[in-house]
C-alpha cells in the first residue's frame, strides 16, 4: 500500500480509498529495512521509511559501532552467509565522531574480519592481507556514501541528504552524532530535524546520541530516562546499548543487550543473543550451538 501526501488534510474516507483493498493484516505495515541482527530485527520490525531511530549509549559500549554494521549490512559491505537474503541499499554515512580515514578502516575490519589490533599496529599476516583484500574488493562496489568531513555547518547534512536521495537513490541515511546536524542546533532541536528530514525524504534515519550519568541500576543497565528528553521525544524508536563487561570484565564477556526502550511502531523489549566482537568492531546474533 502506497501513501501519498497530495493534501495535508484528508478525510477517513480519503485514507481508506488510498488502502485499496489490502488485507487487515497488511493495514498500517510499511516494510522497512532490516538491521542485520536477528533478535533485534525481531523486536523492531525494521527501519521504516519516515522515521527516526536513536542509538544511544554511555561512552565506549559501541553506538558507532553498531550504526555503522548497520549502515554496512544495507550498503552490501560485509560478508554473507549463503542463506542470507539481503536486499542491498544506497546509504548515506554522515559522522561528526569519526574522520573519513577511521570510518574506512573499521569499515575493512568489519567486511574482512580481521583484529582491529592487527590493523592498528601494522602486524598483519598472510590470512588477514588476503581478508583485507577481499574486503576491499567488498566494500568497492558498495553504494555506501561517506560525509565526515572535521566541521558540517548547519544545514550542510540535509542538503547532501536530499541531493543523493535524489541523484543515487539513498535509502538509508545514518547520522554518528547529533553534532552533525550544524553546530547551531541544540540535541533536541538536531533530533527533531533529522525526524523532519526522514518524513520529507520517506527514508529511515538512523542517529546515535549519548547517554548521561552511571545507572544505579542492577548491572548497570540503561533506561530511557537516561536519554536527552526532546531527544527521546522526537525519535520514534530508541536502541539503548549495554554491555555488562564495560563494568565488570567478568560479567557476561563480550556480550551485549541492545534495549529496544522506545517504539511507536512495535514493543519494547531487550534484543538477546548478540555477541559484540570488538576485535572486528561487530556485533553479532549469538548462533545457539
Amino acid at each position: 500500500m502506497e501513501w501519498t501526501e497530495q493534501s495535508p488534510v484528508l478525510t477517513m474516507a480519503e485514507l481508506l480509498a488510498q488502502s485499496g483493498e489490502a488485507p487487515a493484516h497488511s493495514l498500517g505495515h510499511r516494510p522497512g529495512l532490516r538491521t542485520g541482527l536477528k533478535g533485534l530485527d525481531a523486536v523492531m520490525g525494521g527501519l521504516e521509511p519516515g522515521t527516526l531511530t536513536v542509538l544511544a549509549s554511555r561512552p565506549g559500549l559501541g553506538r558507532s559501532t553498531l550504526l555503522q554494521n548497520i549502515c554496512q549490512w544495507n550498503a552490501g559491505g560485509t560478508l554473507g552467509g549463503r542463506d542470507e537474503e539481503r536486499v542491498v541499499v544506497p546509504v548515506l554515512l554522515a559522522s561528526a565522531e569519526q574522520s573519513a580515514e577511521q570510518i574506512m578502516v573499521r569499515a575493512l575490519v568489519t567486511a574482512g574480519r580481521v583484529a582491529r589490533d592487527h590493523v592498528r599496529t601494522g602486524e598483519l599476516v598472510e590470512e588477514d592481507l588476503r581478508r583485507l583484500a577481499r574486503a576491499r574488493s567488498i566494500l568497492e562496489v558498495a553504494p555506501l556514501f561517506v560525509l565526515a568531513p572535521a566541521v558540517l555547518g548547519d544545514g550542510q547534512l540535509m542538503e547532501h541528504a536530499r541531493r543523493l536521495v535524489r541523484e543515487h537513490q539513498v535509502q538509508l541515511v545514518e547520522v554518528d552524532g547529533l553534532d552533525a546536524v550544524g553546530p547551531g542546533f541544540s540535541l533536541g532541536q538536531a533530533a527533531r530535524a533529522l525526524k523532519a528530514l526522514a518524513r520529507e525524504l520517506a527514508v529511515p534515519v538512523v542517529a546515535t546520541a549519548p547517554l548521561g550519568g552511571v545507572s544505579r541500576r542492577p548491572h548497570w543497565m540503561p533506561a530511557l530516562e537516561d536519554l536527552h528528553d526532546e531527544v527521546a521525544f522526537a525519535a520514534d524508536t530508541v536502541v539503548l546499548v549495554h554491555r555488562e563487561d564495560a563494568y565488570d570484565p567478568t560479567s557476561r564477556p563480550l556480550e551485549a543487550d541492545l534495549v529496544v526502550a522506545k517504539a511507536r511502531s512495535s514493543r519494547t523489549a531487550i534484543a538477546a543473543d548478540v555477541a559484540f566482537q570488538v576485535h572486528y568492531a561487530r556485533f553479532a546474533d549469538i548462533v545457539s550451538a
